[in-house]
């Protein structure tokens, strides 16, 4: 989820060297160069909920772009990220959904956002968002915005944090509307030898 700094820093406003050094430094850190796995807690705050809707599972990526979300509970759900597609499936209820990215609505607008960022790509989204890196100690913070006037009006702002050991992350998306989500992360596993789940969970989702 990260990558082409030296185009990326070319292409931001000049706001001094220290920012600079101290976004390509937090970019490094973000970065997922091969395959990882990740446990994830999730909470949704809705709009429309008394509570907050909670979530928990495992996040796989490979460096190609390809993003499995396997959900374990409350309930089995995959979700997936191949190409410019997305998959979602529903053992329970028998639901299976494919669409390009560009039809996914929302959902999609975060997890393109959020693939940009951590498989390197971070340039593709300098036309609309900006960037800000903080670091306090061990702690960084990098914060992902809308730029001002842009077109797409329900572009999602996104907040990454960690610490220097690169073990556990926190991503916080905030939608437009006020609504949010956050992702808190632990890294589990790393290797090629994940390639044989990525593929057995995608081939589960599509239906193959």
């Amino acid at each position: 989820m990260k990558l082409v700094l030296c185009l990326l820093l070319a292409l931001l406003p000049m706001a001094g060297l220290a920012e600079e050094a101290s976004l390509a430094d937090l970019f490094v850190r973000i970065r997922q160069s091969g395959f990882a796995e990740f446990r994830y807690e999730e909470t949704r705050k809705l709009e429309l909920a008394s509570s907050p809707w909670q979530a928990q599972g495992y996040m796989l990526s490979a460096a190609d772009g390809r993003l499995i979300k396997l959900q374990l509970q409350p309930k089995r759900i995959i979700m997936a990220i191949a190409g410019e597609r997305m998959y979602y499936w529903d053992p329970e209820q028998k639901q299976r959904h494919a669409a390009p990215l560009g039809q996914a609505g929302l959902a999609a607008g975060q997890i393109t956002v959020f693939r940009s960022i951590l498989q390197g790509h971070a340039e593709e989204l300098q036309p609309t968002y900006d960037f800000a890196g903080e670091k306090h100690g061990k702690h960084w913070v990098l914060r992902v915005t809308p730029k001002p006037g842009q077109s797409d009006e329900d572009a999602p702002s996104i907040e990454i944090s960690g610490d220097e050991d690169g073990r556990k992350q926190q991503v916080l998306i905030r939608q437009a509307d006020g609504e949010s989500t956050e992702y808190r992360f632990m890294k589990t596993s790393a290797g090629p030898e994940l390639e044989y789940s990525i593929r057995r969970l995608l081939l589960e989702a599509t239906g193959d």
